[in-house]
């Protein structure tokens, strides 16, 4: 089974001038993921790989 990182989806989805690589995910996982333990590492599995991909816009 594959794996995510915020910054992997983030760099898919053509976000690769970010301050932080990821921001842009891990701002979405965490609205999302209100009870994820801050500092905590996020590792995405596919279904949550393709929710990340549905709702945070493509960069132009």
């Amino acid at each position: 089974m594959a794996t995510y990182s915020p910054a992997e989806l983030a760099r898919e989805l053509g976000y690769v001038d970010e301050d932080r690589a990821g921001r842009v995910v891990r701002d979405y996982l965490r609205a999302k993921y209100p009870d994820h333990p801050k500092y905590q590492r996020w590792i995405l599995d596919e279904e949550q790989a393709d929710d990340v991909r549905a709702h945070v816009p493509r960069k132009s």
